[in-house]
């Protein structure tokens, strides 16, 4: 079960990253502002992503209780929020900017779990 909750988690995260990374360029392209633009910015995706890495995180600390993983998430969690607190507040680099920073932090910390819960495919040496 972890296996692909963190799968998805990785997933979410890291489209959130890339699709927050092309937002300047697909901005700075249209002539006018499309509604469309600050699609999965709001709160709902901040609700899908953080229930998901709750669940995800709370059963892989039963596991492995490695604190990283934890500190990890909640900083990569907190910069989404911030970043959609003030979407309509900042320039939309510092936007993009934090978007991408928050969704890494996530997709690290996804891995991490993963990698701890025993969920990784592990290498013969």
């Amino acid at each position: 079960m972890r296996a692909w909750t963190d799968k998805l988690g990785m997933f979410l995260s890291g489209l959130c990253a890339i699709q927050c990374a092309m937002l300047p360029i697909i901005l700075s392209v249209s002539a006018v502002v499309p509604g469309w633009a600050h699609f999965g910015h709001g709160w709902i995706w901040m609700t899908v992503i953080g229930s998901i890495a709750l669940w995800s995180f709370a059963t892989g600390w039963k596991k492995h209780k490695d604190i990283k993983v934890i500190v990890i998430a909640l900083v990569g969690y907190a910069v989404l929020l911030v970043a959609t607190a003030l979407e309509d507040q900042v320039p939309i680099l510092v936007e993009s900017g934090l978007f991408v920073l928050g969704g890494l932090a996530m997709v690290v910390a996804h891995w991490r779990n993963y990698r701890l819960s025993g969920c990784a495919v592990k290498t013969v040496k």
